[in-house]
This record gives C-alpha cells, sequence and structure tokens, in this order.
C-alpha cells in the first residue's frame, strides 16, 4: 500500500473515530439531562439520611409520601393541559370551591351523594366555560383561568360565608383515610393517577395529538388531528378532575378551609415544569412529575429538620419554578 493510500486511510479512520466519540458523548449527555432528576433525588435522601438521623425515620418518610397526595394529584391535573401548551392555573381554586360545596352540602343535611354531586358539577361547569371562552373565543388561557382562579376564591367565601365547614361525614373521611396495605388511600389515589396519565401521554394516540398540539398547534391542524376538540375536553378534565381532588382534600382534612387555595397554586405547577426536564426533556411528563413532587418535599423536609424556618418552603418552591421553567426551555430548544 503505498504512503499517500495509508495516509487517506488514517483519515477515514480518525475520522469515523471522532464521529463516534461525538455520537457516544450525546447519548451520554442525554442519558445524563433524562435521569438528573432522579438522581438528585436520591443524592437527597442519602445527604439529608447522613446528616439528620430524624429525616430517615419510616414515621418521616411516610409523612413525606403521604403529604403530597394532593399535590401530586393537582400537578398530573396541570399536565394535561401543560402538554398541550396552555395553562390551567384555577385548578387549586376549582378544588377548593368544589370542597366547599360537598362540605357545606353535607353538614347541611343533604346527602353525601347529591353533596358530591355538586361538588364534580361545580367543578365541570368551570371547565365548560374556561373551555369555550380559551377554545371557542380564542382568549388566553393564563388569563381567562387566572380570573377563573381568583373569581373561584370568592366564591369558595361566599359559599362557606367565610367559615371553616368541619363536620364532614365519616364516610367522606374514609374516602381519604382509609389505609390500604398500611398507605392512605388518597396517597394510592395519586400514584393510579400517575400510571393512568402515563398511558394515556405515551400509549394512546390521544397522547400523541396532545403533543402535537402543544409543540406547534398549526402543524397540527394541517395533520388533521382535532386540536379544538382535544383542546376542549382537556380543559373539561382538568376542571373536572380537580373537582375530584376537592374530595380528597376534604377527606383528608375532615372540615374546609375556603383560604387555603393559594398554598395549592404554586407547588403543582413547580413539580410539571421541573418533570418536565426528566425523562423525556422539554416534554410535560407523569412520571417526571411525580418525582420532581418528591424532589420538592425532600428538599423542604430536609432544610426545616436542619431548623431553616418555615418560610423555606415557598422561597424553594418559587425557585424551583424559576429554574424548572428555564431548564424546560433549554431542553425544548435543543429537541
Amino acid at each position: 500500500m503505498s504512503s499517500d493510500s495509508g495516509n487517506r486511510f488514517d483519515r477515514v479512520r480518525l475520522g469515523g473515530n471522532r464521529k463516534l466519540g461525538e455520537t457516544k458523548s450525546r447519548v451520554s449527555a442525554r442519558e445524563l439531562e433524562r435521569f438528573a432528576v432522579p438522581a438528585v433525588l436520591v443524592v437527597l435522601v442519602i445527604l439529608f439520611s447522613l446528616m439528620i438521623p430524624t429525616f430517615r425515620t419510616a414515621g418521616n418518610i411516610q409523612s413525606m409520601v403521604n403529604s403530597q397526595s394532593v399535590i401530586l394529584l393537582l400537578a398530573i391535573t396541570a399536565v394535561i393541559t401543560l402538554r398541550l401548551g396552555s395553562f390551567d392555573l384555577s385548578i387549586a381554586a376549582v378544588m377548593v370551591a368544589s370542597g366547599s360545596v360537598v362540605a357545606v352540602l353535607s353538614t347541611s343535611g343533604y346527602p353525601l351523594l347529591i353533596a358530591i354531586f355538586g361538588g364534580i358539577a361545580l367543578g365541570l361547569l368551570v371547565g365548560l366555560i374556561q373551555a369555550f371562552i380559551v377554545v371557542k373565543i380564542g382568549v388566553d388561557s393564563f388569563i381567562v383561568t387566572l380570573g377563573m382562579l381568583t373569581a373561584l376564591a370568592g366564591v369558595s367565601y361566599a359559599i362557606t360565608s367565610s367559615r371553616i365547614v368541619a363536620g364532614v361525614p365519616q364516610p367522606l373521611i374514609d374516602f381519604a383515610r382509609e389505609k390500604f396495605f398500611g398507605v392512605p388511600l388518597a396517597t394510592w389515589y395519586s400514584w393510579a393517577a400517575v400510571l393512568i396519565a402515563w398511558f394515556v401521554f405515551e400509549r394512546t394516540p390521544l397522547g400523541r395529538h396532545m403533543l402535537f398540539i402543544g409543540g406547534n398547534i398549526n402543524a397540527a391542524r394541517l395533520a388533521g388531528v382535532p386540536v379544538d376538540r382535544v383542546r376542549f375536553g382537556a380543559f373539561v378534565a382538568s376542571s373536572t378532575l380537580a373537582a375530584l381532588v376537592g374530595l380528597v382534600l376534604v377527606g383528608q382534612l375532615g372540615a374546609i378551609d375556603p383560604g387555603i387555595g393559594p398554598q395549592y397554586v404554586l407547588p403543582p405547577f413547580a413539580a410539571a415544569f421541573l418533570g418536565s426536564t426528566a425523562f423525556t426533556p422539554g416534554r410535560f411528563n407523569a412520571l417526571g412529575t411525580a418525582v420532581a413532587v418528591y424532589l420538592l418535599v425532600v428538599g423542604i423536609t430536609g432544610l426545616q429538620l436542619m431548623g431553616v424556618e418555615s418560610w423555606i418552603s415557598s422561597l424553594f418552591n418559587g425557585l424551583a419554578l424559576v429554574l424548572a421553567v428555564t431548564l424546560a426551555k433549554l431542553a425544548g430548544k435543543r429537541r
């Protein structure tokens, strides 16, 4: 073989090795990005367990997991519209308003089934109103649902006469607190919601249509996706599910406080955006959202056990949301 031919062979071989190395590097970076959030969760659990003996106790772990059932349910509910590129900021207010209806009716002598029907009907009505305004009229979803969030806060105070309504029927309490294999039913509901959402998002045509619409709504229309029908159904489903979460909330608390809504507004969205950077970066997904919910509670609980003041929860959730949105935006651009 001539010297010139050998040089050409070496250049081809080196070029191939370089491309192979770049491909492996891209794959490694992509895998690191996919599993960064779960890895951070594991690291935090290990660190806090080593630093704080009370953190690793069974009671504390159970408390962290069980305390997040309502947050996780709301976060999965939030992902429904976020996956379409829209917002439903009203879900926490729908939850409280529906819970208020159930609590007031059930403690006023009405049959429990009528009270439950009334709470769900309120959520369905809100969903229909928001869907019509956003999808049919074309008003921005952020504005519509923000306005509904504020309006429903007033509705909750009106329904409860600005007081905490206690003494809800025992079957409603059992609906959330009854334990199955040592775990409250509310926690099982949240895990079931994650699995159902994962199946719908990742394994059905509806999930693919939602992703397509969220990526490019005009392209989805041109491809024949029933955009308006999917978006309309998503807003109705979001509010109806939020009303069902209201039943879980009332059952957990055994009462309803009309002023409790604001503390449930931010955490679900922080978890949803942070979860969109995991497993399928740049896409809102159910498994990532679940991991993010537990990451946030682990971080907050660990810091509180270290002696940090209670305000750390608001600070932690707020910074997590800003960071999560930024990372999700960067991941989306790379995709």
